[in-house]
Order: C-alpha cells, then structure tokens, then sequence
C-alpha cells in the first residue's frame, strides 16, 4: 500500500507528505514550496534527500520547478493521463480487497472507508475510485 512505513526511505517520506497535503487541500495549485535547503531545514533531512523527494514528485507531475523562481505545485491536468499510476492503484486496490475478504470486511464498508478518505471535498456526481 502506498502508506508511510517504518523502513521507507525518508525521501519517499517527504514525498508521501507532499502528496497527501496536495490531496487534502493543505497545498494547492500554484502554492510555491520551500527551496530545497529550507525545507531540508524545516523537515531535518540532508539537503540531497529533500532534493531526491522533489526530483520524484517532478517525475510525478505533482511539483514543476521554474528556473529562477521556485518549486511550485503543479495543476492538476485531467488530460495528462500516468497509466502506470493507474495500474500500481489498480493492483493496490485489489490487494486490498484480498485482505479485507481475509479479514471478513464487507465490500460496503470500504466503500464507506474510500468515501470518508475523500473526505467532505468530493462533490456528488464526481468520480470517484
């Protein structure tokens, strides 16, 4: 699951922030992000762990630097499509699910569970998973 774990890197741990402030709203479109060695400050890390978290939130098309400017939050553009985002989520989903048959949760409450992650933001009549 794409969750924070004990022995993650701490680079991936930054990442898993990143994202998770983006989905709930706590940084948005266009917000500029600290430089790398201020937020390596403001997180304690190595500058260079900082510099690995933004490189792959770039690859992710989450965050775009813009030369002589800064680290921004990108736009969410519905037409770039990450397909190998979508399966990893996919196959993730399905393990899910395998665990929770296992553990005799129904397929409703997990609905509920999805729901509740997208938390009162999802408006009705958007898609949701």
């Amino acid at each position: 699951m794409a969750q924070i774990q004990r022995n993650q890197p701490l680079y991936e741990k930054l990442m898993w922030r990143i994202k998770s402030q983006v989905a709930s709203g706590a940084l948005s479109a266009g917000e500029k992000l600290p430089s790398v060695r201020e937020m390596a400050l403001i997180e304690g890390l190595n500058p260079n762990t900082v510099a690995k978290a933004y490189k792959g939130l770039e690859t992710q098309n989450v965050i775009e630097t813009v030369a002589g400017k800064g680290t921004f939050i990108r736009l969410n553009d519905d037409n770039i499509v990450d397909e190998r985002l979508i399966e990893t989520i996919h196959q993730q989903i399905r393990e899910v699910v395998i665990e929770a048959k296992r553990a005799s949760i129904s397929s409703q409450q997990l609905h509920d569970w999805i729901d509740f992650a997208y938390g009162p933001g999802e408006k009705d009549g958007e898609e949701k998973l």
